[in-house]
């Protein structure tokens, strides 16, 4: 089972201790990765901060959620270089490598699109540099994978472009998870903490 975070907000973020502590919720960890990301706007791109600070968490949640097969991605390794469309890898339940993207959006409620959000060059840098290509014999045994802070994804991207391939974690779920689950939170403080810089 993993035990290293690799991501490199890691040591670039202003204090992972403060997104952590006294954080019970999803919408609670947003609000402050935002607050945190206007700290030095000149230094660290806003929109780059909170997209860094989400695929850390996405790690950190991936990490302490190494089995359980409502999300099904063991062995989590974000991609640090070449970030064409797939921004880490890992294991799904069956025990074959699957490719992760990560997107971060302020609006809970907004639908991701293949287009506008760039979702399908997870399939051209998943197939081409990772060899992970959607399994067609079973529907239910996913090899792409969304996080997001979003709703999910556009029915019409979800259902007609990818074929419902993709298995999708968006706000809600990461709230039903999540919100109010003192465990997770506390757990992933004092691993935060003991991380050094």
């Amino acid at each position: 089972m993993k035990t290293q975070l690799e991501h490199s907000f890691i040591t670039k973020a202003h204090s992972l201790t403060n997104l952590f502590d006294g954080t019970r919720k999803m919408s609670t960890f947003m609000t402050k990765l935002e607050k945190e990301a206007q700290i030095d706007p000149l230094n660290y791109d806003p929109f780059k901060y909170v997209g860094d600070g989400f695929e850390f968490f996405v790690e950190l949640f991936l990490m302490l959620h190494p089995c359980d097969n409502r999300i099904g991605v063991y062995d989590y390794h974000p991609t640090q270089e070449d970030d064409n469309g797939v921004d880490g890898t890992g294991i799904n339940i069956k025990g074959e490598k699957c490719v992760v993207q990560v997107k971060y959006r302020s609006n809970t409620q907004y639908f991701l699109t293949a287009n506008q959000d760039h979702l399908s060059n997870m399939f051209s840098d998943g197939m081409l540099k990772h060899d992970v290509v959607s399994d067609n014999k079973n529907p239910k045994n996913f090899r792409h994978f969304v996080f997001t802070t979003a709703e999910g994804l556009n029915f019409y991207t979800d259902q007609n472009m990818f074929k419902s391939k993709v298995k999708c974690i968006g706000f809600k779920d990461f709230r039903k998870l999540l919100d109010n689950n003192v465990v997770f939170w506390e757990t992933a403080l004092n691993i935060v903490k003991s991380l050094k810089k």
